[in-house]
Order: structure tokens, then C-alpha cells, then sequence
């Protein structure tokens, strides 16, 4: 096979280029998973072991999605050996295999996902008064969860964050709270012999930093890293890719510096801007050509890229003959802006154009409503971007906790939430009690359950609920053994609560309640699967229940490909990575976009990162359009029933007119009524003569 058939010049010479720290620039649309996939094909091909290569990715999906690929150009068994998948995901196996390494007990230790992140937050607030009723302030529990992972991927300590505290004289904010039960946070994680998601990164870098015999070891296991979309990186995912890199420093990272729009979650564009710095002698090389859209689209997104300072400077091109000058379109108001989006869609479809190739992307969720309004009316189907993740579902959720609970006894956030569903009149203060008796006597909580009578306190009607709970647990365990099958015993464990029957309740709709069964029976479907891989061998839940839980951070709407038949609705942030023939990006004034948090005058000056990121943002939605390009905004909008006139752009007003035509949807739908009354008078007039 000749691995470099279908490359042009410039990605042949990132799939050659292999020895040292190499930057690779890869522009919008230029073909760069090709050439991560051709570089790992062609070390394989050298003789490179596929253990010591290792590709990151930001999804599981992008990393299944290579491997996939490869597996095509190399075959099933060679691709198995390759280390593929997400930052978390190789942290998580570098602490299966050396948990002591990493500040860990044992093997099995319990991954948390988000729920279990917001649940320990939430109790937090609770204890320290920032979460009650009445005159006590309610903070956002996401908020406050956010800060603590930014703040651990920042290695800030919390002594330092309460120093700054204390100098503070205003009452309590969001950074002040956060900081206050960031230590207490940090407590309850490592008692409870688990990590968040932050900490399959910060575990490995803290660890391998401290202990030079163990970084040794590591880094003499892999001989070749990789990272694809590294514009994305924070400062944790900088330091571990430091501490996996060995003496050869042989590291390629793929990216492009003008789709860096995470800064807000902690992404540091500065690491793909000073990546010579961080890595000295490191080659920087360019892929250009952009396979994905016509000319003219091209022009405008290389001047929108221009206008930021802090870049490496490219330009894309295409060998793509004509194409469509972009439209910048501007409308009376809003509502008159959705109108003409749902006509011109209407149009689009008429004239053949696919559903599922047609886009509406915008800067804030809330635009989409006057969207989706149009489109209902229209009777025209459309998905929207940025859906639940499946495992962040309750029911799936309430599903996993009773296997949790029947798998690892010990997992005491597992056993709260299943002793919670349905509720059963236990209230936190009895669970406390029980787990302060439990931690008294050496046990379990589930053990603790059949000492409850000891609990002091606590009424007898709470004891027998507790005692109740402890026996289903028991029959459920017997049946899983009796079955062989823990799906079994969940399937009948969810028969004796009645969980349908709940979730009916909280539903009141038969329809809705299908829908969210059928995440229950997705999930059992996967439960029971996993457990037929395992035949011959005792299944590794904690394995199930860490990939379960790196899942759940991604959203299942990042789909390559379309629903066929239904227009997509999206925010720029969930459309980066996707495409489609027609793209109409809405809402361009200032304030929208960029965001009114950085349009200012002054926000320009202390923030113009940040606004270098909204331009950024703004480029990528420009980006993701094949054929043609529709930027449309509002002369004027109601706000708080008030009409108020609108700003264009700044990035609109950065454009040379040449690459946009205009379209004033008031002026040329005056000039359309008057021309017909002009034909229609003419009509009467000749009609009479």
C-alpha cells in the first residue's frame, strides 16, 4: 500500500518529519486526521512497536474514529496495540496499572462523573451556608464546580486561594466560595478512595513530576506521542505531555491557533502560539490547502483571521474552481431576521438542496428559539446541537448507581443515590448517621444497613426503610449469582421499585416516559454486552464504570454526519469540527457577536484575548460552510419590551465590501411590492384600455 498515494507536499512532509517536537499547522479543512493517521501507518511501517505509539485525542469518538481509520491501512490486530484515546482516558490506565504510583489504594478505584462532581459541590454549599433558603444567597453549583476545576488544572493550591481570601474586604462572590470549600472538596474526593476527571490528568503530572524513577519508567514506554486538536490544551495537558516526553522528544502536535475558542474552560492558546518555546528546535510545519470550501469563502475566513495579532501566520487556499460570494444580510428585526432565514432554507430545500446539509449556527443557545419557531411553522425538521449527554440521563444515572452499589459495596456516593431512588423517606442526616456508624465499625454501608437499629436518633420508620433497602440489595446479589448476570439482577431490581412507574410519574406523559426507557434499556443492553466480552473470566466493572464515566463528558451531539432530512441547529462552539453545504450564522451585532462580556470598549483593552476568541469563534463558524455563506443580523431588537437599535458587527465591519455582498431584506422587499403593484396597475390599466 503506498502511504502517500492520496497526500499532497505538504502532508507528506508532516507524515515524514518524525524525529523531535514538530508542530503541525493544520488549518480548517486541510486533511489533518489524515495525516495523523498516515504518520502513525508510516511508523508502524519503520518498525516502531504499536505500544509505543501514542496518539491523544479531546473525544473518545475522534479517538475510535482514528482507529477505525487505521485499521483499515494497517489491519485489526496491529491497531489493537496502539495507545489511542483522550488525556483522561490513558490517566485513568496509567492508574489501573500503578494506582500506588499515582496516590491510590488499590485498582478500583471509582472515576466521578459530573453528577457525582455537582452532588459533592451541592453538599458543600449546603454545609457552609451558601446553598439554603431564604437569606442565604444561592449560588450555581456548576459555577462553583467550574472554578475548582480550573483551579486544579492551574495547580493552584487551595492555601494560596485562601490567603487571597482573606485580603478581601466585599462579601462573599463566587470566587471567594469556591475557594472556601475547595479544600473540604478536595477532602471528600480522597476519602472516598476516588478522582474526579480533573485528576487523571493532575495525578499523573503532580506524581511524575515528584518521583523521577517513575517518569523514567513511563517515558521509556512510549517513543513516540502525538496530539491532534492541541490548540485545546490546558496547562495540565501542557505538563503531561512534558512528563511522558523522553530523551528522543519525539512529539508531533497537530493544530490550528485560530480555532482556539476554549479559553473559557481553560484551554491556553498560548501553548500551540510559544510551542518552540516549550519544546526548543521544534520544526513548525503548514498544511494550507483546504479540501472543504469554495474560494470566495476561503478569502473572507483568512481576512477574519488576519485581523487577530496573536497567530501563526497562514493563509488557506483551495483548487476548488468558483463558489458563491458569502451574503452579509440584515434584516428590520429580529424576528423579521428568523423570518427570512425559515423563507431562504425553504428556498434552499426546493431548489434540492439536502435538510441535513443546511446549518443555522449562532453564539448563544437562546437565539434558536425564533429558529425553531419559524421552522415548526414552516413543518420543517431540525435537530439542535448540544443535547444531554446519554450518561448524564437521571435514569441512566439511577441505573448505574444500583450497579455500582452491587459491584463495589464501598461506593458510598453510589449507595446514597440508590437509596434515594425512588425516594424512600431517608433524609441525609440518617445516611450520616449511617455512615458515621459504618466508618466506627471498619464496614461498609451497605454492611452498616443490617446494624441500623444502632443508630441513634433515627426513627423506627426510617430504620425499616434502611433495612428494606439492605434486603433488596441482598436479593439482588443472590440473583446475580444465582444468574451469573449483574444486567439480570438490575433488570430485577428495577422491577421491584417500580422505576417505570416513577419515572412515569415525573413525566405524566407515556411518550416521554418510552423515551426515557429506552435509555434503561440501552443501558442494560450495554451492561449485559460487556458481560458477554467477559465470558470465561470475571468481568472488570471498574473498567466498565471509568470508560462509563469518561463518556459522560462528551456530548453524544458532536455527530459527524447529520439526522438525513432535518436541518441543524447549533452553537459555533458545538459545530467546531463538523461542515455542511450551506451555513448561516445569525445574530452578528455586537454583543452577540462577540459576546457583550468582551464588546466593550474597555473589555477590548483589558480582555482582548478574549476577544481575539470571539473572533476566533466567529471564524469557525465561517469555516465549517462547503458552498455557500449567510451572515445575518438585526437592524434592531426588543430587549425587555423595548426596541433597541442593534450595532453591526465589528468582524462584519473589518470586511472589505468586495467579499461580501449585501443583502437589506427591508430595502429589497420594498422594491419586490412596489414592482409588483407597478405590474399589477399596468395589468388593470391595459385590461380596461
Amino acid at each position: 500500500m503506498d502511504l502517500f498515494a492520496r497526500l499532497n507536499l505538504a502532508q507528506r512532509d508532516a507524515v515524514l518529519t518524525i524525529d523531535g517536537p514538530v508542530l503541525v499547522l493544520a488549518g480548517a479543512g486541510s486533511g489533518k486526521t489524515r495525516v495523523i493517521t498516515h504518520r502513525i501507518a508510516y511508523l508502524l511501517e519503520l518498525g516502531v512497536p504499536p505500544d509505543a505509539i501514542v496518539a491523544l485525542s479531546f473525544t473518545n469518538r475522534a479517538a475510535e474514529e482514528m482507529r477505525k481509520r487505521i485499521e483499515t491501512m494497517v489491519g485489526t490486530n496491529t491497531a489493537a496495540g496502539l495507545v489511542l484515546g483522550t488525556f483522561h482516558s490513558l490517566g485513568a490506565q496509567m492508574m489501573r496499572q500503578e494506582p500506588h504510583t499515582f496516590g491510590l489504594t488499590s485498582r478500583r478505584f471509582s472515576i466521578l462523573d459530573q453528577g457525582d462532581v455537582y452532588g459533592l459541590v451541592r453538599g458543600l454549599l449546603q454545609e457552609y451556608g451558601h446553598h439554603g433558603h431564604g437569606a442565604d444567597r444561592r449560588f450555581d453549583i456548576g459555577a462553583i464546580a467550574q472554578r475548582i476545576s480550573l483551579w486544579k488544572n492551574e495547580f493552584v493550591v487551595p492555601e494560596v486561594l485562601q490567603r487571597t481570601s482573606a485580603k478581601r474586604e466585599e462579601g462573599p462572590d463566587y470566587d471567594a466560595v469556591a475557594a472556601a470549600v475547595y479544600p473540604a472538596y478536595l477532602e471528600r474526593v480522597a476519602g472516598l478512595g476516588a478522582v474526579d476527571f480533573d485528576d487523571l490528568v493532575c495525578k499523573i503530572v503532580l506524581a511524575l513530576q515528584r518521583d523521577h524513577i517513575a517518569r523514567s519508567r513511563w517515558q521509556a514506554r512510549f517513543s513516540y506521542l502525538m496530539v491532534d486538536e492541541y490548540q485545546d490544551t490546558n496547562r495540565a495537558q501542557l505538563e503531561f505531555i512534558q512528563a511522558l516526553l523522553g530523551p528522543d522528544r519525539n512529539l508531533c502536535v497537530v493544530g490550528d491557533d485560530d480555532q482556539a475558542i476554549y479559553g473559557w474552560r481553560g484551554a491556553k492558546v498560548a501553548n500551540i502560539l510559544g510551542f518552540d518555546m516549550y519544546f526548543p528546535g521544534a520544526k513548525i510545519l503548514k498544511l494550507e490547502e483546504n479540501y472543504r470550501s469554495r474560494a470566495p469563502i476561503l478569502t473572507l475566513a483568512n481576512i477574519v483571521a488576519r485581523q487577530n495579532s496573536g497567530r501563526h501566520d497562514k493563509a488557506l487556499f483551495t483548487s476548488k474552481d468558483g463558489g458563491q460570494v458569502p451574503v452579509a444580510v440584515v434584516t428590520p428585526d429580529g424576528d423579521q431576521e428568523a423570518r427570512w432565514v425559515g423563507r431562504k432554507i425553504r428556498e434552499l430545500l426546493t431548489d434540492r438542496v439536502r435538510a441535513d446539509e443546511i446549518a443555522v449556527l449562532y453564539r448563544s443557545v437562546v437565539q434558536s428559539r425564533a429558529i425553531e419557531e419559524q421552522l415548526r411553522e414552516q413543518g420543517i425538521a431540525y435537530r439542535v446541537l448540544g443535547g444531554q449527554p446519554f450518561f448524564d440521563r437521571k435514569e441512566v444515572k439511577d441505573v448505574l448507581a444500583y450497579l455500582r452499589v452491587l459491584v463495589f459495596p464501598n461506593d458510598e456516593l453510589a449507595f446514597r443515590r440508590a437509596v434515594e431512588t425512588p425516594p424512600r423517606g431517608i433524609g441525609p442526616k440518617t445516611l450520616d448517621s449511617l455512615a458515621t456508624h459504618a466508618a466506627m465499625m471498619s464496614m461498609t454501608l451497605s454492611e452498616a444497613i443490617d446494624h441500623a437499629e444502632a443508630l441513634v436518633g433515627v426513627p423506627a420508620r426510617q430504620i425499616a426503610s434502611l433495612r428494606n433497602f439492605g434486603e433488596l440489595l441482598t436479593e439482588a446479589r443472590a440473583h446475580a449469582r444465582a444468574q451469573r448476570s449483574i444486567a439480570s439482577a438490575i433488570r430485577h431490581v428495577l422491577g421491584r421499585i417500580a422505576l417505570r412507574t416513577q419515572i412515569e410519574k415525573e413525566t405524566g406523559s407515556s411518550e416521554a416516559t418510552q423515551a426515557r426507557w429506552n435509555g434503561v434499556e440501552a443501558l442494560l443492553d450495554g451492561v449485559a454486552r460487556f458481560e458477554q466480552r467477559q465470558l470465561g473470566g470475571k468481568p472488570r466493572w471498574h473498567e466498565y464504570l471509568g470508560s462509563v464515566a469518561l463518556g459522560s463528558r462528551e456530548q453524544e451531539s458532536h455527530e459527524q454526519h447529520g439526522e438525513l432530512g432535518k436541518i441543524t441547529l447549533a452553537t459555533l462552539h458545538s459545530a467546531k469540527g463538523l461542515e455542511w453545504d450551506v451555513v448561516f450564522v445569525i445574530g452578528c451585532e455586537d454583543d452577540v457577536l462577540p459576546h457583550r462580556r468582551v464588546s466593550s470598549p474597555r473589555a477590548t483593552d483589558a480582555m482582548g484575548g478574549d476577544l481575539e476568541e470571539e473572533r476566533r469563534l466567529f471564524y469557525v463558524g465561517i469555516t465549517r460552510a462547503r458552498e455557500q455563506l449567510f451572515l445575518t443580523r438585526a437592524a434592531n431588537r426588543v430587549e425587555r419590551g423595548r426596541e433597541i437599535a442593534r450595532t453591526p458587527s465589528r468582524f462584519l465591519s473589518e470586511l472589505p465590501k468586495e467579499v461580501c455582498e449585501a443583502y437589506d431584506v427591508a430595502t429589497r422587499e420594498e422594491m419586490t411590492a412596489a414592482a409588483m403593484l407597478t405590474m399589477a396597475d399596468t395589468f388593470l390599466a391595459r385590461f380596461k384600455g
